[in-house]
């Protein structure tokens, strides 16, 4: 037996970082598979059943890394982003109010505008920067030191090297004879810290898509009580209450009709314009919409168990799922840091040999910050959660984030479903009748014009007349058709099941109604006097930005 787990983690801040947990986690037993998906700062992980989180978190946190919880509601990890991109904002303005006057001092000094002894400026340059290094960029410096203790090297490794380096600089010119970097180092490190809040704030808002999934969900619910209504948070309700919910609104969570009938509009999830029509015994889903009628569900399913957090899990997890390219990514990634490491140093030896220690440690230092390649892990990965996100907002839910690569290769897609390259609002697209198409309509409409129906209003809207007929003795009969009377005569209107109980002859419109069916119309045939005189189709046209076949 499987079981997945998902993991929240504070403290990745780059590829290196995803991946340093990744290999270190698959060395653990009983761990079949794990994906770290650094945008939404999770971990999903497949174990065999009986193996032990605890473990996994140990492991996790002896790199660097704070494990906040397993399974934690997707709305818990929206507040941690908001959190998180407001701290990165602040270590940003901070590190910036102190590097400004640094760059200012630096820039009067070498233009003589400003006069000062250098041991004067580089005292001026340690204490300023001490704050931007070691505060605001502490915890780039600790990720960047646990990587060297552990020997799982990341992005933050090369800053930290760098910035500590060029600050010790400093300190070190005021008893020997060599260049101050220590303001340099405080820009670096200002400079990071501005990448480090840009990039995620655009995290954040590749997110965007999947928060207006979950706010699909109503916030409250109105649940029967004692006989009562009463208006409870979504948070509050529990398996076995009793919800009403009423025409207009949206149905608050997954469960069972057990008294009323109504239509439901599942087109968010299924992408059909026409809505279901549900009774006592039906099944509904959270996050549709009813239409005419009240009804009282049995809640069966809460929180992460429903249908639409399945689909926000979906969406996140296909996020996470690394495409073959990014694995390529991933591995250079894993190699980098030790390269570029070796690299700088063979730089600092190079420049010692034929110049000064000055200049050598200026070149060394540079390799360091410059060569870091934070946008070789965050590319592909990016890239698949704004592409998720915009599909899932658009309808289209990508199980696997490997199918985003092999779309290249796609050259036919077939669709099944109308509502995908639909308008997603049924219209009336022909008509026939034995006595003429203006009195089958104008009387069709005027019966329509009572009903609330989505294929009623599109009958409506479709013929537009001024003045409807009076009708008298109007009925719905649920899941089937209508039926009034319009002076002295009785008109039916609704679907084969309703004429066969009304035992009305077809045979004079079974032509026509073969042809609707074959043309996938939906069928509202019109009987007076018990004597069918017309059909008419009804269908989701085809969106005007729908690519025609040449």
């Amino acid at each position: 037996m499987t079981k997945k787990i998902t993991l929240d983690i504070e403290g990745m801040h780059c590829a290196s970082c995803a991946s340093n947990i990744e290999t270190n986690a698959r060395k653990i037993s009983g761990i079949k598979k794990i994906n770290v998906n650094l945008m939404l700062k999770k971990a999903y992980v497949e174990s065999e059943e009986n193996f032990d989180e605890k473990i996994l978190s140990r492991t996790i946190e002896k790199l660097g890394f704070k494990v906040l919880g397993f399974n934690l509601e997707t709305k818990n990890s929206e507040d941690r982003e908001e959190k998180e991109i407001r701290a990165w904002r602040n270590k940003m303005i901070f590190a910036w109010i102190f590097t400004i006057p640094l760059a200012l001092l630096m820039l009067g000094m070498r233009f003589n505008i400003i006069e000062i002894s250098d041991k004067i400026a580089t005292l001026v340059f340690i204490l300023m920067a001490f704050p931007v290094i070691f505060i605001f960029g502490y915890q780039t410096v600790k990720s960047g030191v646990k990587g060297f203790t552990s020997l799982s090297f990341n992005m933050d490794s090369l800053i930290m090297l760098g910035t500590v380096i060029a600050y010790l600089t400093g300190i070190a010119s005021l008893f020997f004879s060599i260049s101050d970097y220590s303001g340099t180092a405080s820009m670096i490190m200002a400079f990071f810290l501005t990448g480090r809040y840009i990039e995620t704030r655009a995290r954040g808002r590749a997110s965007q898509e999947i928060k207006k999934l979950l706010k699909l969900q109503s916030k409250k619910a109105r649940v029967l009580v004692s006989g009562k209504e009463v208006e409870k948070p979504i948070e509050s309700i529990e398996i076995g209450d009793i919800l009403i919910v009423k025409p207009g609104e949206s149905i608050p969570l997954d469960g069972l009709v057990i008294k009323g009938e109504s239509s439901v509009d599942e087109s968010m999830l299924t992408g059909e314009s026409i809505p279901r029509d549900k009774k006592k015994g039906d099944s509904v889903i959270g996050a549709t919409i009813n239409q005419d009628g009240i009804l009282y569900i049995r809640v069966q399913k809460i929180g992460k168990d429903t249908f639409l957090s399945s689909i926000i899990r979906l969406v996140e997890e296909a996020q996470s799922d690394k495409v073959p390219i990014q694995k390529t990514a991933d591995k250079i990634t894993q190699v980098f840091v030790p390269i570029i490491l070796g690299i700088s140093a063979l730089t600092f030896f190079n420049w010692l040999y034929f110049s000064n220690p000055s200049k050598a440690l200026e070149v060394a230092i540079a390799v360091l910050v410059i060569a870091c390649p934070c946008a070789l892990g965050l590319a592909t990965p990016t890239a698949i959660m704004v592409g998720t996100g915009i599909g899932a907002k658009k309808g289209i839910l990508i199980r696997r984030g490997e199918a985003i690569q092999t779309m290249k290769e796609v050259k036919t897609i077939v669709f099944d479903k109308t509502g995908t390259i639909t308008q997603g609002k049924p219209e009336v697209r022909e008509v026939y009748s034995l006595l003429g198409e203006k009195y089958l309509l104008e009387n069709s409409a005027s019966l329509e014009k009572l009903s609330e129906h989505p294929l009623a209003k599109a009958v409506v809207d479709y013929v537009k007349i001024k003045s409807y007929r009076k009708v008298n003795g109007f009925k719905n009969n649920r899941g089937k058709g209508i039926e009034g009377n319009i002076g002295t005569k009785h008109f039916s209107i609704g679907n084969l099941k309703f004429m066969t109980e009304k035992r009305i002859n077809l045979d004079k419109l079974n032509k026509k109604i073969l042809e609707y069916e074959n043309k996938a119309y939906t069928l509202m045939i019109v009987a007076e006097n018990k004597k069918a005189i017309g059909v008419i189709g009804i269908a989701d046209v085809v969106r005007m930005e729908s690519k025609k076949n040449n």
